[in-house]
């Protein structure tokens, strides 16, 4: 008899478990079924970190293939320092006696913060839920990107043995920074600035969704933004390119890290890591 009830009972407690379950997966089919991208009926946050800086953005989706997003990103302060030399070929005549002026060096210092703003499309071509996308829009932000300052010891102190020719001493006297000559002021220092496009369209791809099904997803993303043709400005005046001291003065051939930096970089690499939430 205690067998037959025994029975009976775990007969019972299996049918309300597999009850239990079929209604757990009723509800969460459904709840997967009533998750819909139409237009704008979503949204999502964004933060993320990467080559652009520190990112914040929000996105709705259109469709199941389309979402939209704008985003801010800003970069933190840092420095990037090289030992650049002052190339001149002159030399001051002194009562009928050249005296040659000194190849000097400078430590330049380059200032990268900046903040920019972005608007992006982003495709995902398999629609559905699926994660793989490639991205298009553009970036907006100042066109300074780099500040440039130096000041070099030794040029100020050959410039105190013969103070009488420090103007045509500076005149002889410059930083090659690739194709540009950055001159000094009277205080043998540089102050200057590199430039380019405020407007900058952008390409990329990466997998995952800015607006997840879930409420928390992640994603990677990788690019480039095409920012044009670096341009130095020194006191806000451009300087003229191949213009290098009327021909007295080369690029030289151990350029240094910031000449190269300027000369190759107009495209700048985008690489970043997001957390994305889903809001509504």
């Amino acid at each position: 008899m205690n067998d037959k009830i025994l029975t009976v009972y775990i007969d019972s407690v299996m049918k309300k478990i597999v009850m239990m379950a079929a209604l757990s997966l009723v509800f969460v089919t459904s709840g997967y079924a009533q998750f819909k991208r139409t237009a704008f009926n979503h949204v999502g946050l964004n933060v993320g970190a990467g080559t652009e800086g520190i990112s914040l953005g929000v996105a709705t989706p259109v469709t199941n293939f389309l979402e939209l997003e704008a985003g801010v990103n800003v970069m933190p302060g840092f420095k990037v320092n090289a030992d650049v030399d002052l190339e001149t070929n002159g030399s001051l005549n002194m009562g009928g006696v050249d005296v040659p002026i000194p190849v000097s060096t400078m430590e330049l210092k380059g200032d990268f913060a900046r903040t920019t703003f972005n608007v992006k499309a982003n495709v995902y071509p398999f629609g559905g839920n699926s994660k793989l996308f490639v991205a298009a829009g553009f970036s907006v932000g100042g066109n300074k990107i780099a500040k440039l300052s130096g000041h070099s010891d030794e040029l100020e102190s050959f410039i105190n043995q013969y103070p009488g020719y420090k103007q045509e001493i500076l005149d002889q006297v410059g930083v090659a920074l690739a194709d540009y000559q950055v001159k000094l002021d009277e205080n043998c220092n540089v102050d200057g600035d590199i430039r380019c496009n405020s407007f900058r369209p952008y390409l990329g791809l990466g997998f995952g969704r800015l607006v997840p099904k879930n409420r928390l997803g992640f994603r990677v993303e990788l690019g480039c933004q095409f920012m044009g043709s670096l341009k130095v400005y020194q006191n806000d005046e451009e300087l003229d390119i191949h213009e290098i001291l009327d021909g007295t003065l080369g690029a030289g051939e151990e350029s240094d890290k910031i000449s190269k930096f300027i000369e190759n970089w107009k495209f700048y690499p985008v690489l970043k890591f997001q957390l994305v939430g889903r809001i509504l």
